[in-house]
């Protein structure tokens, strides 16, 4: 039960957006590209890194208003309801994986990359692969798009330990959102490694600010 659900809708967020917002700022300052005329796909570097940037804030800014509003007023299920919540967050999902175009455009920035690097990327990918496939198997898509906050039936359902999820219970943060390491190191590029930083970071500040207090209201003492 919450008790002051305005103050809960906005618990932490101060932290969670101001961070991001932050995370932002420094990163476009440690990223130089008045040198840097590469284009990919007939866009400029410094447009797929904004864009890139920018796909973390959206998608992590829409989770928490979606989230929040529901465990506090079910506006979502009155409104547009969880199908649609999902349609439009698995579309923004997918549009953070477009920030690969970025590695192309920034190719050889940061260093020229070779077998060492590509062997190193490999081995970042593959508990990414480990990830999805456990994410499938035994966690769920659904679940992964945050269906806790709108069907009461989950909080019954207990968390996942199988899989990759034996070896963490917030793989997809651990291990997925890692992702973008192994492309940063694979194509040499400082802005994609700043780009994966900035994720990574945003991605835990998601889960501390608004995902765990989330749990304490879904799952309780569980």
């Amino acid at each position: 039960m919450i008790e002051n659900k305005l103050n809960f809708f906005f618990k932490n967020q101060i932290w969670h957006i101001g961070g991001l917002l932050l995370l932002f700022y420094l990163s476009n300052q440690i990223v130089d590209f008045k040198n840097n005329s590469n284009i990919f796909l007939g866009i400029g570097v410094k447009n797929w890194f904004l864009f890139s940037m920018m796909t973390p804030l959206l998608h992590q800014g829409y989770v928490w208003l979606c989230w929040r509003s529901e465990l506090c007023w079910k506006t979502i299920s009155r409104t547009i309801g969880f199908k649609v919540y999902a349609l439009i967050f698995i579309i923004i999902m997918i549009s953070r994986l477009f920030s690969i175009g970025l590695c192309f455009a920034d190719y050889g920035s940061w260093f020229n990359p070779g077998l060492i690097a590509w062997a190193i990327s490999i081995l970042i990918f593959i508990p990414f692969i480990y990830t999805i496939y456990s994410v499938k198997k035994y966690f769920g898509f659904m679940r992964a798009t945050g269906i806790d906050h709108f069907d009461p039936n989950y909080k019954n359902i207990p968390f996942e330990k199988r899989g990759i999820f034996k070896w963490s219970s917030n793989a997809m943060y651990t291990f997925a959102i890692g992702i973008f390491f192994g492309f940063a190191v694979s194509a040499g590029s400082k802005a994609m490694f700043v780009f994966a930083v900035y994720t990574y970071i945003g991605t835990w500040l998601h889960y501390f600010c608004t995902e765990k207090e989330d749990f304490k209201v879904i799952y309780g003492k569980q």
